[in-house]
């Protein structure tokens, strides 16, 4: 028997913009929406896998990465409430990126197929925000990919930066530790640390902990 969808826990989603919370489970039920649980670790789809779902985070964690020379390139991270649409991209065959459960994890999974079919009010306001989420992620996927082209290590740091969202005093708050944030720059987390130190020294950026604060462009 299916788990029953509590959907509290996607209250702030944006794939739910604009729909009435009485009316979110009836949709889900009727695209033929269903919760997937996944261990702490596991692979929810590795690249070039068959992927006909869309995916939204109700707990945990998840991590899109693309393989890369044998090493892994942390591309985003993704908490409640979130989509990884990207991974589905247009076609909704091909995951051009590893997405890994970083905790134990839940995910609403939507059938493309059910959400296409499906007759609720609300079906094309579901579509129009999955299609408006996977622009964004796509956007950032390209984005986040653009980062590896910088040759300097600090101009690397800077456009990564310049991937991330702004607080409200204009820092950004790094979604990683020193080492995975050196996995997604492809360099020793001591590398990292080290150019970190010369470019807070130089006046480049300013840290506290994850959040930074760029304070001029690298010479």
């Amino acid at each position: 028997m299916a788990d029953p969808i509590n959907v509290r826990p996607l209250s702030e989603s944006p794939v739910f913009a604009g729909i009435p919370m009485e009316e979110r489970a009836s949709l889900i039920a009727d695209a033929k929406g269903m919760l997937r649980r996944y261990p702490g670790g596991s692979l929810v789809r590795r690249a070039g896998d068959g992927l006909d779902f869309y995916p939204v985070v109700v707990s945990g964690r998840v991590q899109a990465s693309l393989p890369q020379g044998g090493l892994d390139r942390i591309v985003s991270l993704f908490g409640p409430g979130d989509s990884f649409a990207e991974a589905v991209a247009s076609s909704l065959r091909r995951c051009p990126v590893d997405i890994r459960a970083l905790e134990d994890t839940v995910l609403l999974c939507i059938p493309a197929a059910g959400l296409r079919a499906c007759s609720h009010a609300w079906a094309s306001t579901l579509h129009g925000n999955l299609m408006s989420e996977m622009s964004k992620k796509v956007l950032v996927l390209s984005r986040s990919l653009a980062v590896l082209s910088e040759p300097r290590l600090s101009d690397r740091v800077l456009a990564y930066l310049d991937t991330l969202p702004r607080n409200a005093d204009g820092s950004v708050t790094v979604p990683f530790g020193r080492r995975e944030w050196a996995a997604c720059l492809r360099v020793a987390d001591k590398s990292l640390i080290r150019e970190l130190k010369v470019m807070q020294d130089d006046g480049v950026i300013e840290v506290d902990g994850r959040t930074v604060r760029v304070l001029r462009q690298a010479r």
